[in-house]
């Protein structure tokens, strides 16, 4: 026989006299305990799907903002419903207009930019490295034919073109944005390689003995080059240079850029600098009071090298100049000035 619990609860109110009782059993309990379970998923089914809710809707007005942002930075578009159509022919005719002017322009400058280098390269004389391919496809071949005329053959351009860089529309009308393009990338090479150039010779020119190995205007030329009486025995000898009076200690100065080779005391010619300039030249400066540079070491022309003095076979203070061309002295007149 089953036998049900039951539990016995009293109501009993503050402010009156009479009492309640409810008498419960087993089945009271778990049905009010199931409820209570039930309404407790239920609320938190529903709060958590709020609160997904809540964050899509969070997301959505984000979304939102940021397109009305970026819409807001998008010029005002004529819609075509609302264009006519000679309105729009009329966008693009100045549309094409403006975009034909700036096409102009740029062909402009660039066409000055291209005589400008071809300037720099007639002047200079430096050719492009490469030469300028033919735009046009080569002609078909054509039967030829003649008598023999005895010619060598030799085909000579002529110098204008033959300094005249590569080209892509030059001399083009209206040249199309990609040509304009290569155009800027053709010349920025070119130019680049004209630079490279320039420096080259740049260095060959400062390489070149010029210009008077003192102070302007000091010192005086008390014998040439060539043959003459030895002012010590006497004798007809070869003088291989420029002797040069000057003040006791005046300064000297390389006349032309190189490697010192030797710095010090060689016999007649005293205390004296040798200096290779490269491209067969070099230059010796003699007979001086004081040596400013060593042997190894690399100067530029005005640099000072030494001082004027009377060292070795002399016969008063004087700079002893020699120019020499692969190894042989030469008139050193040529690379002198005042």
């Amino acid at each position: 026989m089953l036998v049900m619990k039951t539990w016995t609860v009293m109501l009993i109110p503050h402010d009156r006299g009479g009492s309640h009782t409810v008498t419960l059993c087993n089945l009271h309990f778990w049905a009010l305990a199931g409820l209570l379970v039930t309404l407790s998923f239920v609320s938190a089914f529903f709060y958590q799907r709020n609160s997904e809710l809540l964050r899509r809707t969070e997301l959505l007005r984000q979304s939102n903002r940021a397109l009305e942002l970026y819409n807001s930075r998008i010029p005002e578009v004529v819609q075509p419903a609302t264009t006519s159509r000679d309105e729009v022919r009329q966008v693009e005719t100045r549309l094409r207009s403006e975009y034909d002017a700036s096409i102009a322009a740029i062909t402009a400058e660039l066409g000055a930019l291209y005589e400008m280098e071809t300037k720099a390269r007639s002047i200079t004389g430096l050719a492009p490295r490469t030469p300028q391919k033919a735009d046009t496809p080569p002609a078909p071949r054509l039967g030829k034919g003649g008598a023999f005329g005895g010619g060598t053959g030799i085909v000579f351009a002529r110098t204008e073109t033959a300094m005249r860089p590569p080209a892509i529309i030059y001399g083009m009308a209206r040249p199309s944005a990609d040509l304009i393009v290569q155009e800027i990338r053709l010349r920025t090479r070119s130019l680049g390689d004209l630079v490279k150039a320039m420096e080259v010779q740049k260095d060959k020119v400062e390489r070149v003995p010029a210009g008077w190995p003192m102070a302007r205007n000091a010192g005086q030329v008390s014998s040439t080059f060539g043959y003459r009486l030895d002012p010590i025995n006497r004798r007809l000898s070869l003088h291989p240079g420029y002797d040069i009076s000057a003040p006791y200690g005046t300064a000297v100065f390389a006349t032309a850029r190189g490697v010192v080779t030797s710095a010090g005391y060689d016999g007649e010619y005293g205390n004296c600098v040798e200096i290779n300039n490269g491209g067969g030249l070099s230059t010796k400066f003699a007979h001086l009071s004081k040596i400013s540079v060593t042997a190894g070491q690399t100067v530029d022309r005005g640099k000072t090298i030494g001082n004027v003095g009377s060292t070795g076979r002399s016969t008063g203070n004087h700079l002893h100049y020699e120019v020499h061309v692969n190894d042989q002295p030469v008139n050193p007149a040529k690379y002198l000035s005042n």
